[in-house]
């Protein structure tokens, strides 16, 4: 399939995909149901009508998944609860990563992420409560379980919510380190970490929102070499401000 045509069939599925969402609370999402909105949304793409079957196929795929319940183990002692919903009002981190997830995965399954990371940012402690705080926590999941999406999420809701430092700690290894960069330039920086000064190539989520005033920084690159080391430290002047700060480093092995 060429690359426009595979962009006509992003386009067709995320049409009936919208369509289908606005019918979820009304009636059974059938197939038949799902071939009706792909045949509305293929109407309105050029040749749509031999991108239906592809379509409907992805559709149906996407709306037969299920996804199961996480379970939290909490000890609420000092905790002070305080993500409401009034709190989560114009998070645009999170609002251009839910766009970029929508792109590749079903509503259900994007729907389920985002209480999920509702819930462990929850258990966080609010980043602008004064005073002296420590909260700590775990989140484990099995391989292929989506653990990338969650943690990314994670970070953009984070960052909304008034998180200035995100460390992230990646592999043991140099290779694995870049990947997790590269993921977290797709999901949250929104722009590609080269070593050089070269212009910045806008990628994943700043291809849907690339204004600067939200730009995060980053401390760390995508090259093998892009961990922030003492010699990065002596040449990197870091403060405060209303931009949030990236740091993706390699696990070092404790004897």
């Amino acid at each position: 399939m060429s690359e426009d045509n595979a962009k006509q069939l992003q386009g067709v599925i995320s049409i009936a995909q919208t369509l289908l969402m606005a019918e979820k609370d009304k009636c059974a999402i059938t197939p038949s149901l799902i071939a009706e909105k792909v045949a509305v949304a293929a109407g309105l793409v050029p040749d749509g009508a031999s991108l239906a079957p592809a379509a409907t196929a992805e559709l149906i795929r996407r709306f037969s998944l299920w996804i199961g319940q996480d379970s939290t183990l909490v000890d609420h002692e000092g905790h002070v609860p305080w993500l409401a919903a009034a709190r989560k009002r114009d998070w645009r981190y999170w609002q251009r990563y839910q766009s970029l997830l929508e792109r590749k995965m079903s509503a259900t399954a994007v729907d389920a992420l985002g209480d999920s990371t509702d819930k462990i940012l929850g258990l966080l402690e609010d980043p602008t409560r004064e005073g002296t705080w420590d909260r700590r926590g775990l989140v484990v999941g099995h391989v292929q379980s989506g653990k990338t999406a969650n943690y990314s999420g994670l970070v953009c809701k984070a960052a909304d919510a008034g998180y200035k430092i995100v460390i992230v700690l990646a592999g043991l290894h140099n290779n694995l380190r870049s990947q997790t960069q590269i993921r977290l330039e797709e999901g949250f920086l929104g722009y590609e970490t080269p070593m050089t000064g070269d212009s910045i190539r806008p990628v994943g989520v700043g291809e849907i929102d690339s204004d600067s005033k939200i730009l995060p920084n980053c401390a760390t690159n995508r090259t093998n070499n892009g961990d922030f080391t003492t010699k990065v430290a002596q040449h990197c002047s870091i403060s405060p401000e209303q931009r949030p700060w990236l740091f993706v480093s390699r696990r070092t092995r404790r004897c």
